[in-house]
């Protein structure tokens, strides 16, 4: 039966067209894609955020130790407190003296390394947390550990 422009069916009430309701079918197979996408992104920033803080704490306990080599407890605090908003960072330490071109590393500086030119004390930060994203993927291991290192070296003879 025909009424003006529109075609009357036998399931539509008020004579609608059939692809009236397509933009709502389409809207409502989208939405759950969107949304996948969307906690991907911040599941994907989340990670990088992690990252940027373990490197930044490697990075301020580096520094610390810089200027306290000896201060190995220190050093591991300012990683630990370099990422004060990350929970479950671990950081660990060390110093010493090794040749100005990377041989002879003698730990604590406990004996003088025997170079051809001359030694540099150094230390050593590495600093590490994990992340475990909010969704699991599967394509993506359950959780990620991000291990940061950061080596400096000061003076020495």
């Amino acid at each position: 039966m025909r009424v003006g422009f529109f075609v009357r069916s036998p399931w539509k009430k008020n004579g609608l067209r059939a692809s009236e309701g397509s933009g709502l079918v389409e809207l409502a197979l989208l939405i759950p894609i969107c949304l996948l996408l969307l906690s991907g992104a911040i599941d994907l920033g989340q990670a990088f955020y992690v990252a940027t803080q373990v490197t930044a704490a490697a990075h301020a306990g580096a520094i610390y130790g810089v200027e306290n080599p000896s201060d190995i407890s220190g050093m591991e605090s300012a990683a630990k407190s370099g990422a004060a908003s990350l929970s479950g960072i671990s950081a660990s330490a060390n110093y010493g003296c090794e040749c100005s071109d990377g041989s002879s590393v003698t730990a604590s500086c406990g004996s003088i390394p025997s170079c051809t030119y001359n030694f540099v004390n150094y230390v050593d930060v590495i600093a590490s947390a994990r992340y475990v994203p909010a969704i699991q993927y599967p394509w993506m291991p359950g959780s990620l550990t991000f291990v940061r290192e950061a080596r400096m070296r000061t003076g020495g003879d």
